[in-house]
Parts: structure tokens; sequence; C-alpha cells
């Protein structure tokens, strides 16, 4: 049995940081849709974007998600060299997230597609962009108010210089009533 999962969050930081400690030479990463705001390749964002939920009693529900992880690699010469640079981004990512619950309490990754995610503006660059998605599930228990009003208040951390790692402001903001 894992940590429990409270949060999708806790999804997307265990896969990048699975990514990040196994395939070297990742040069930026991050918990968001796209590449933007990151150094040139070849570097790896993860999100999940949906999710549906399955009834299993009268207060638990398996929550079912779509992890994506998004894979780019730049390269000057050609498409053919981006190409041969991507491919075995993918495959890494998959044979290390594979069947693996990364120590958290959720079914295990399944692959499920990759697929080219380029763009104009990523070809212009010298780009190339793989959407690499897989598939888990956790259990949602119905918890009581108290605990739910604790979900929904979200930490945030200012750093005005950025890569300087020191947090120079912080908020506690409460989205619930």
């Amino acid at each position: 049995m894992g940590t429990p999962v409270t949060t999708c969050t806790d999804i997307e930081t265990a896969v990048l940081t699975e990514i990040t400690t196994r395939l070297e030479g990742v040069r930026a990463t991050a918990i968001q849709k796209d590449a933007q705001g990151l150094y040139p390749g070849p570097t790896v964002s993860v999100a999940i974007f949906e999710g549906t939920f399955e009834k299993v009693t009268q207060i638990t529900w398996k929550q079912k998600l779509t992890v994506n992880v998004l894979l780019t690699f730049k390269h000057e010469r050609g498409e053919e060299e981006r190409r041969r640079g991507i491919n075995p981004l993918v495959q890494g990512v998959v044979q290390y997230l594979m069947l693996r619950d990364l120590g958290l309490n959720m079914e295990p990754l399944k692959p499920v597609r990759f697929r080219d995610v380029t763009d104009e503006a990523d070809y212009e660059e010298r780009k190339i962009v793989y959407l690499v998605e897989f598939s888990t599930s956790f259990t949602v228990t119905k918890v009581d108010l108290e605990v739910a009003g604790d979900l929904l208040a979200v930490g945030l951390n200012y750093y005005l210089k950025p890569g300087d790692e020191v947090v120079d402001a912080s908020d506690l903001v409460t989205l619930g009533g």
C-alpha cells in the first residue's frame, strides 16, 4: 500500500520526479500542459487534463485519469534528426512508467497512446513535440465537511528571482467558505 493520493498534483509530481530521476539529459521540467517557458529541449512537462468518476459504493468513487507527458526535443539539422532524438525519449518514458504506481496508492500507470503534437511554431523553432498518455485511477472516499474545506486551501509561494528557489513571499488562499 502506497502513499494516499489526495489530488491529481500528487500523481503529476510523482511522474515528473520519476522521469527526471531516470532520464539523463532532460534540461527542464514542469507540471504544466505545454512546454512554454522551458529551456530548449529535451524538456518534459506533465499534466492531468481530464478524468472520470465511477461509483464503487455510496461514499466511494474511483477517479480515472489520463496522465499526459509532453516531450520536446530540439535539433538544428532537420526533422529526421529530431525524430531520432524524440523516439528514444518516448520509449524511455514508457518503459520507466509502465505498470508502476510510483509509491502511491493508485492503479499502476498503463500506456495508452503517443502522438506527434508539433505545431507550426515548434517546427519553426526546430523542435519536435510528442504527447505520451497513460491511464491510472485511485479511490476517492467522501470525507466530512471540515476535511473537505482543507482541500480548498491553496498555498502559494512567490519567487521574485527566477531560478534561486528562495521564497520571497507566500499566501494562503481559501477557495470555499
